[in-house]
């Protein structure tokens, strides 16, 4: 179980990723393991001091296999001034950093056997990626992953992706998603969906990235007929939940 006391990680290896971007290698530095599931997220004390006085403390989904559990990959964009994407692909190999985790319900469940689709807007592929390669996913009967990305966009590469796919994962990439905050996102996000489901009905959906798609496309894919429970979601931006608080 996650807790708020975990020893530190340190950054055992970073790689450019992109154009403004850092893939980073992380481990307990006490060498235990992370004990994550594929679609679980960590919780990194950038040490950085914001307005107020509160630390900027940000999450980021494990992309690598929950195979292996005394190492993760995580994917850091840099966010224009943002202090804790900068310091994070600005700091060296080797710094310890505070965490706490794993975290998040966005996975498959234990001895899932049917079939999955995954949806992933923008940097939501991270999450997507630990997902599609973790143990739950390798019993899926079929897992599709459709990935829905501004034209421009340059986090992370189409054969990055690929190179990380397990042969069996079926992806599809729809790169003309409009501009975040475009009033025409969420329905051409929907529209993409709906082409998706043509191929046949899903036994389960998980969703990440902008959450003014996500919530609306949820709502969408309950009115076509899907349960309401099936249909799961982490929201990497744009949580309509956290505004109302």
């Amino acid at each position: 179980m996650a807790t708020q006391g975990n020893p530190k990680i340190r950054i055992a290896h970073a790689t450019p990723l992109g154009d403004a971007a850092r893939l980073l290698r992380l481990e307990r530095v006490d060498g235990a393991e992370i004990g994550f599931a594929g679609g679980q997220y960590v919780i990194i004390n950038t040490g950085v001091t914001l307005p107020g006085g509160r630390l900027a403390k940000r999450a980021y989904s494990m992309l690598s296999s929950d195979a292996e559990q005394r190492a993760v990959e995580i994917a850091v964009k840099r966010v224009g001034a943002g202090p804790g994407s900068n310091v994070l692909n600005d700091i060296a190999v080797g710094a310890e950093l505070e965490w706490s985790g794993p975290w998040g319900k966005l996975r498959l469940a234990p001895g899932f056997s049917g079939r999955a689709l995954v949806i992933a807007t923008d940097t939501g592929i991270t999450a997507a990626l630990g997902i599609a390669r973790s143990a739950a996913a390798a019993g899926a009967a079929q897992l599709d992953l459709l990935w829905l990305v501004e034209p421009g966009e340059t986090f992370a590469s189409e054969p990055f992706v690929r190179e990380r796919l397990p042969a069996a994962v079926r992806l599809a990439v729809a790169r003309d998603l409009p501009p975040i905050g475009h009033p025409e996102r969420p329905a051409r996000a929907c529209a993409f969906v709906e082409r998706e489901l043509a191929a046949g009905p899903h036994d389960a959906v998980l969703c990440a990235g902008d959450g003014a798609i996500l919530y609306p496309l949820r709502d969408h894919l309950v009115s076509l007929g899907a349960p309401e429970g099936s249909v799961l979601l982490e929201s990497f931006f744009n949580n309509p939940a956290k505004k109302s608080l």
